[in-house]
């Protein structure tokens, strides 16, 4: 009985060994290949069919949100704003100014972002945003999400361009939700609709709450982003820092973050 017993015990470590040594950007990778499918036919419905159950979920719910919620609702009267040079640079406000206040503005906004994250000594990341607002309802964002694995070693590159639409131009709050396209490289190499949603509140000077959620439908699973951030404003200068929790594929992870953005 003794020697049965042993050679259970031994055969659960060894499948917990190589459960660790995968790692978990592996376990993503996998998840969010295409390669996952299996080769039978039924298999391969059974495949399409969790697909539309489970993706294709989302994108319905995302679909049916925009055609319920009336126009009004979803874009607003589009009233006429500008920016500040910086927030709180004329006084206790957002970013947004009124064409009524005699202040420096601009028609344009440009913000490049950095932000280092680690999860644990085995665990980090680097994100890298470009948010350019070419007009003050309506801008650009590319995004490069990069992680990194200590053991095993081991990355994983997301990039993302969005079309965002900023709803609520308030001076106190700005809101938008956007729209466009995901692409997981090394190794997955595909490429798969996204949608996000955000919200800033500004305070009271210098500081400002951000929360942010993203969703990239990507082959059979899903990349998930939520942020919870806090920034301290200095001029055009602004230090940020929170919570980061992403979900790639069926791999959860929980991280803290600091970074930088700058303002043009």
């Amino acid at each position: 009985m003794k020697p049965k017993i042993t050679l259970f015990l031994l055969l659960c470590c060894f499948a917990c060994a190589l459960t660790n040594a995968q790692g978990k950007l592996n376990r993503a990778k996998e998840d969010l290949s295409s390669t996952n499918s299996s080769s039978s036919s039924s298999s391969s419905r059974s495949s399409d069919q969790d697909y539309y159950d489970n993706a294709g979920y989302f994108d319905g719910v995302f679909i049916e949100l925009a055609y319920y919620i009336s126009y009004g609702v979803l874009f607003g009267d589009m009233e006429s704003r500008y920016f500040y040079k910086y927030p709180y640079a004329e006084g206790s406000h957002g970013e947004y100014s009124f064409p009524e206040e005699n202040v420096p503005s601009k028609r344009s906004q440009l913000i490049i972002s950095n932000t280092f994250f680690a999860s644990g000594k085995e665990f980090y990341g680097n994100n890298t945003s470009l948010n350019f607002r070419f007009l003050p309802l309506l801008g650009i964002e590319a995004n490069h999400l990069h992680f990194f694995e200590q053991n095993p070693k081991e990355e994983l590159s997301v990039n993302s361009i969005m079309i965002n639409y900023y709803r609520v131009r308030e001076q106190y709050v700005t809101a938008y939700w956007g729209v466009g396209i995901t692409h997981v490289g090394s190794g997955v190499d595909d490429t798969g609709f996204a949608y996000q949603v955000g919200l800033d509140v500004y305070l009271k000077k210098p500081y400002s709450l951000g929360i942010s959620w993203k969703q990239s439908l990507i082959n059979d699973s899903t990349v998930d982003e939520l942020k919870l951030l806090v920034r301290r404003h200095l001029k055009r200068v602004s230090i940020h820092g929170g919570y980061h929790h992403y979900k790639l594929g069926s791999v959860t992870i929980n991280a803290a973050g600091v970074g930088l953005d700058y303002r043009f």
